[in-house]
């Protein structure tokens, strides 16, 4: 800790030994190193302190970087739960939508449809009936079914 050597300690006993005499030189050595003891002690505790502070500051860096690591993945897992049940939204629209057709409801909503031809619009007439057949899609184009061929119809049937 200082950097004191012999010669300086031997220098140092000399001149104590002279100013305080022999009798009281024993007392004076033991009240010096009692007081470099406790001097000692105070700084190894302040080193402790420092280091446990140190070694504190850089958990919680750690424990800050896992937690954001923990919300990063967090926030993937939710992303793909959220793209998981979008598929599986996808995936149940399209059973309905495959378990839906059949030529018995086509032929009845065309009927129903030629007997609105006079409330209805042409070109809105296969939007109802994409309605009523619960089709998601909104962005369908309409086609007017006049310009439909009877044969047309039936092939798409």
């Amino acid at each position: 800790m200082l950097d004191v050597g012999f010669s300086e300690l031997l220098v140092f006993g000399i001149i104590a030994l002279l100013v305080l005499g022999p009798e009281k030189l024993p007392e004076a050595a033991r009240f010096a190193a009692k007081w470099y003891s406790k001097f000692k002690r105070a700084i190894t505790s302040v080193q402790n302190d420092i280091d446990r502070e140190l070694r504190l500051s850089e958990f919680r860096e750690q424990m800050q970087q896992e937690m954001k690591r923990i919300q990063e993945l967090e926030q993937k897992m939710q992303a793909q739960m959220n793209e998981l049940q979008q598929q599986s939204i996808l995936a149940a629209e399209q059973q309905k939508q495959t378990a839906r057709p059949d030529n018995k409801n086509f032929s009845h909503t065309f009927t129903h449809l030629t007997q609105l031809r006079t409330a209805v619009p042409s070109s809105y007439r296969v939007k109802i009936w994409l309605d009523r057949q619960n089709c998601i899609h909104q962005s369908i184009d309409t086609v007017d079914i006049q310009k439909i061929n009877t044969v047309e119809l039936k092939v798409a049937v």
